[in-house]
Formats: structure tokens, C-alpha cells, sequence
């Protein structure tokens, strides 16, 4: 899957902004607060749901003392806390601010609590809200695969918190933004983006990224960076 012209692209976009990268992202693992705060930012997020309203909503459930182990550590709490969230997540007091200056709603308030108190849930079950250490146990694509068995996570998700908690910076988050750059680049990018595919692009980045001499995550990051500042705006 050799791709000339996204390895000249690439090339040229880390010779121009990877600097900037390099200082402002920092592969250093975090605390087990700062891994459960990602663990729970990925499982807030999703498919139409923005970066500025998933980072509102994991302030708004965290200022709010929902994002505890004891609510999550027994199955027979779980409706009581995915009932608490629900009515949180249907006031309007998230960001960003509309065009009307209101707070917003957060979004899918009827199936979003249900997928956060699972998440949870299965978090207690399998690691009693130690997160650092079970990641700290497991080699970094390991830890991947094992994220991925949690209702709510997926290949981009869990790709997403190893990157950002420092635990791999040889992994993509492969959001519809940068597929749509691949396919800009010329990339034959399918509707249906199975775990096979996932890796397989994956894998084509990896092989530029290593002929470039930048790790895989870093120009993932530039690329995020870039489409959050219009930089894919013409990519369609």
C-alpha cells in the first residue's frame, strides 16, 4: 500500500509543524486520575459528538462527582447512577455556546448513560478502577485489544487514550477527518471501517512515519491538530 504522494505530504507537513509537535506533546505516562479521566472522555465521545462538547461533558459528569468507583463497583447501582447522568446530560450546560449564546444539551442522552455506567461497570470488573496499573501490565497493542472488549470502546477510542496517556506512540486514531485526508491522498478508503481495515491503514501510515524517522502517534497528533485548525476543510 506504498503511497508516494503521502509520503511526500506527510514529509512535508512534519518539516513544517513538527516542531511545534514536539514541544507541545509530551509521551509521559499520566496519573491513575488523568488515565480514568481519558478512559471516561473516550467513552463520553463518539460519532457526532465534538471535541469541545466531549471535553465539556467529562468536566461537567467529574465537577459533578459521577465519575467515582463506588457508583459503578456494584451492577445493582448502575440504574440509579445511568438515571443521575441522564437527567445531567439533558440540561443545558455544556460547551461550546451556541450561536443563540445558550449552553448546549449534550448529545444521545438516551443511550449515551446507558454506555457510560457499562463502561464503568466493566472497568470495576476488571481492574478495580486501577486503570494505570492494568496498562502498565500489558504491552502497548495488548492493551488496545483488551480496551476494546469495553462496551463503548472501539479501535479509535482505544487508540485515542493509549496515545494521550502515553502508554503508545505507535498507534492512529483513525477519525472520519484523517480517513477523508487518506482518501484525499489517495487512499481507496472503504464506507465500513472494520477492525482488519483499521489496522491495515494503520500499518500504511506506520510504514511512512518510520521512512520519515517520526513515531506513528506524533504525526497522528499533528494530523488531529491540523484538522482542528480547518486544515481538512477542502478534504470531502
Amino acid at each position: 500500500m506504498e503511497n508516494t504522494r503521502a509520503f511526500n505530504v506527510l514529509k512535508e507537513l512534519w518539516e513544517t509543524y513538527g516542531i511545534a509537535i514536539e514541544r507541545e506533546f509530551s509521551f509521559v505516562s499520566k496519573s491513575n486520575e488523568q488515565v480514568i479521566d481519558e478512559f471516561f472522555f473516550v467513552v463520553l465521545g463518539g460519532f457526532g459528538i465534538s471535541y469541545e462538547l466531549n471535553k465539556s461533558g467529562l468536566h461537567v459528569l467529574k465537577n459533578k462527582g459521577l465519575i467515582e468507583a463506588k457508583y459503578y463497583s456494584s451492577i445493582s447501582n448502575l440504574y440509579i447512577i445511568e438515571n443521575v447522568i441522564k437527567r445531567e446530560l439533558s440540561k443545558k450546560q455544556f460547551y461550546p455556546i451556541t450561536c443563540n449564546g445558550q449552553f448546549r444539551k449534550y448529545r444521545f442522552v438516551e443511550t449515551k448513560p446507558k454506555v457510560i455506567s457499562k463502561a464503568g461497570y466493566w472497568l470495576w470488573e476488571n481492574c478495580h478502577w486501577r486503570l494505570f496499573d492494568k496498562l502498565n501490565e500489558l504491552n502497548s497493542f495488548d492493551a488496545r485489544t483488551w480496551l476494546c472488549e469495553c462496551p463503548g470502546i472501539g479501535m479509535k477510542s482505544a487508540s485515542w487514550l493509549l496515545r494521550n496517556t502515553g502508554f503508545n506512540n505507535d498507534c492512529a486514531v483513525l477519525d472520519i477527518h484523517i480517513l477523508r485526508f487518506l482518501g484525499y491522498l489517495g487512499y481507496n478508503i472503504p464506507k465500513n471501517i472494520t477492525e482488519k481495515v483499521y489496522l491495515q491503514y494503520e500499518e500504511a501510515l506506520r510504514i511512512i512515519c518510520l521512512k520519515i524517522g517520526v513515531p506513528l502517534g506524533k504525526m497522528d497528533y499533528l494530523l488531529w491538530i491540523l484538522g482542528r485548525n480547518g486544515y481538512f476543510q477542502f478534504v470531502r
